[in-house]
């Protein structure tokens, strides 16, 4: 896994696009692109970078010893007085008052998250995913807790980004297609996780972390339904 892998995975798990990072820590886009893509195997803001995310910086650069600062979560990229509150009224998602959690239906696989039952889920009594409301901030803006699902991520198709057993939260309702971003497709009753494209009017293209096994593909936009947006992810390590 490269410098590159690893800050792409990052960005996926604190939900931060590449200009939102650029901007808290002072970079250029295209600083934060060029790490991204590949083409710059270090940069003298590295420290800044890592620290934004809530990393090490030896860990994001190198791999090695610990990933996260102490406490996980950026100390200086999250604003306080979020907590205690709902996003909305009405869900089994919840906010724990005391630790301002968010709970989430966390579903075995892709398939049963996005099987016939029905959303939200307010009868739902099953196993749940628990996450620092604070690690979503950014990716809310439009979701009711109603909205949200998680699953845990089978396969090989995403690696390295989200390796299998990692588990993901979608935005049911965020539909639109934003280059570059990850989204839950269903494809003929087949369903999937790809990064998504425009690539005509009417056509869209399909792509993987894993290219070598699992090549891009073009498909017309009515053969395909975007079922929700993978907004965060927490990796298996």
């Amino acid at each position: 896994m490269s410098l590159a892998d690893r800050l792409r995975a990052m960005l996926i798990e604190r939900g931060l696009s590449q200009g939102e990072l650029a901007r808290r820590v002072g970079v250029t886009q295209g600083t934060v692109y060029k790490i991204v893509s590949g083409h710059a195997k270090s940069s003298k803001r590295i420290v800044e970078i890592a620290q934004s995310l809530g990393v090490r910086a030896e860990w994001l650069l190198t791999g090695n010893g610990e990933q996260y600062l102490d406490d996980g979560v950026p100390s200086n990229s999250y604003p306080s007085g979020q907590a205690n509150r709902k996003i909305s009224e009405g869900s089994s998602v919840v906010i724990r008052e005391k630790d301002n959690q968010l709970v989430i239906p966390l579903l075995p696989d892709i398939e049963s998250a996005f099987s016939s039952l029905p959303f939200p889920f307010t009868e739902y009594s099953g196993p749940t995913m628990e996450i620092n409301l604070e690690d979503l901030k950014g990716s809310l803006a439009d979701a009711s807790q109603a909205d949200l699902i998680a699953f845990v991520v089978k396969g090989d198709s995403m690696d390295p980004v989200l390796p299998e057993g990692s588990k993901v939260i979608v935005n049911v309702n965020d539909h639109k297609v934003i280059d570059g971003k990850i989204y839950v497709l269903d494809q003929s009753d087949w369903k999937r996780i790809r990064t998504l494209y425009r690539s005509g009017p009417a056509e869209l293209t399909m792509k993987t972390f894993n290219a070598a096994s699992y090549p891009e593909e073009k498909i017309a936009m009515n053969d395909l339904t975007i079922l929700g947006r993978i907004i965060f992810a927490q990796r298996t390590l």
